[in-house]
């Protein structure tokens, strides 16, 4: 039997390896996942500061013409003054904000709509239709706005203005209606000034919030991964404690007796009377006995625990050749040196796949040779044992990865757990003739 002796060194820090792989894989999907919370949430917060920007910067246009109105206008205004205003304190008032470009036009209306006093001297006395929101706070302390495209003298045609209406009463008690464009570029300062001052308070806060949930989340993650490793290094335990008690109970009690069995046969043999159909059933009995001796030896030893830490993947391989050997089927081993970092539980998966692989073989494959293979193919690592046997055309009932019907119920089971960490199995005719049981999985994947 040819065997390839490249040894696999210890496997100590394979534990620690997967878990800090499980942590990193975790705080990977949280840092994306948070990333792109926060570029979401920032950009809603960018969305909404405008809106409130906006809404401030027009409001404070609001209190300005209203406050203009009130405090200003209202005091100088009286009948004389509404009958003929080109010679009043709130027209030179007016001019002055006209000619800093505080404001783009200016007109005074009475109650009815007539223009009282307008920058564009055309339409003074001209009675304009007041809409019903400007209507409705006439007499009142209220300002009313919106956005609008008109223009009056002087505007550039189509120019965005912002509309404010704002009523007040003069020295008499007549009512009168203020109008006001402002202009969109001074709304605008006004609005990235407030976004100069809700922004970095609002996605600092959001970083800040981040950089104090980072640590941890890390602390959390890590601390539930340890959980984990502990309580699957406790499962196992267990269940390495109960193949072993049960590989005892087996070999001490159910094979001792049956050897006993088989050794008293010979001498009940002996002592029967000359009776061929008798002594046929005989050596039926002993042959009987025999095939389920060797058969509860190969149970224990599949389910007795196997030591893989350090050379011990090699060894166990080896230790599976040598069984396929005994019954004829010589077998060499291929271990990939490269494959020391394994941890424990995935040396417990390649060594699981290995036996699979070689009982299939024994079992189905007629064989006169076959290689079991362990390689390192990253982030994977593939386990085959192929053989020179029949193939798959007249094996009865084999596990294809097209998912058809599978009559061994090792196989299934084996398939499911290669899923379970990212992996694959395929059972396919080999290139060279035979068949060939491949599988690949994640090793990182596997619980620690």
């Amino acid at each position: 039997m040819s065997r390839h002796p490249p040894r696999a060194a210890s496997g100590a820090t394979g534990a620690s390896d997967g878990d800090r792989s499980v942590v990193r894989q975790a705080m990977t999907r949280f840092l994306l996942l948070g990333g792109i919370t926060l570029v979401v949430v920032s950009l809603l917060t960018v969305v909404t500061s405008n809106a409130v920007a906006r809404a401030i910067a027009t409001r404070e246009a609001e209190v300005r013409t209203l406050t203009f109105t009130r405090v200003i206008a209202a005091p100088a205004m009286d009948s004389s003054t509404m009958a003929d205003m080109s010679d009043s304190a709130v027209v030179q008032d007016l001019g002055n904000r006209l000619l800093d470009d505080s404001i783009s036009h200016a007109v005074v209306y009475d109650p009815a709509g007539r223009v009282l006093w307008s920058a564009d001297p055309d339409a003074v006395g001209r009675t304009e239709t007041l809409d019903a929101d400007v209507r409705a706070i006439v007499g009142g302390d209220e300002a009313v706005s919106h956005f609008s495209r008109e223009t009056h003298a002087g505007g550039e045609q189509g120019e965005l203005v912002l509309e404010v209406y704002a009523s007040g009463r003069g020295a008499d008690g007549d009512a009168f209606v203020m109008e006001w464009y402002w202009p969109t570029a001074h709304l605008r300062d006004s609005q990235a000034q407030v976004m100069r001052m809700l922004l970095p308070t609002t996605l600092g806060s959001l970083l800040l919030f981040a950089a104090l949930i980072l640590p941890l989340t890390l602390s959390t993650a890590r601390r539930v991964e340890r959980d984990r490793a502990r309580l699957t290094r406790h499962a196992l335990q267990a269940s390495r404690i109960e193949r072993r008690r049960l590989s005892e109970v087996m070999h001490d009690s159910v094979v001792q007796d049956l050897s006993g069995v088989g050794y008293l046969l010979p001498m009940l043999g002996r002592e029967m009377p000359e009776n061929e159909h008798a002594r046929g059933m005989l050596a039926q009995i002993q042959s009987a006995v025999q095939r389920n001796i060797a058969t509860i030896r190969d149970m224990i030893a599949d389910i007795r625990p196997v030591d893989l830490r350090g050379e011990g993947l090699l060894e166990a391989l080896e230790a599976l050749a040598a069984r396929m050997e005994d019954q004829d089927v010589p077998t060499e081993v291929r271990l990939d040196p490269q494959l020391e970092h394994l941890s424990l539980s995935a040396r417990s998966l390649v060594y699981r796949v290995a036996r699979e692989g070689a009982r299939n073989v024994l079992r189905h494959s007629h064989a006169h040779h076959a290689v079991i293979e362990v390689a390192e193919e990253p982030p994977y690592v593939r386990v085959t044992v192929r053989d020179d046997g029949i193939g798959l055309g007249r094996g009865a009932g084999v596990h294809r990865s097209d998912g058809s019907q599978d009559q061994h119920f090792g196989l299934s089971l084996l398939g499911e757990a290669v899923s379970d960490v990212d992996g694959d199995l395929h059972l396919q005719d080999a290139p060279a003739g035979g068949a060939e049981l491949v599988v690949r999985f994640r090793p990182d994947r596997v619980l620690s």
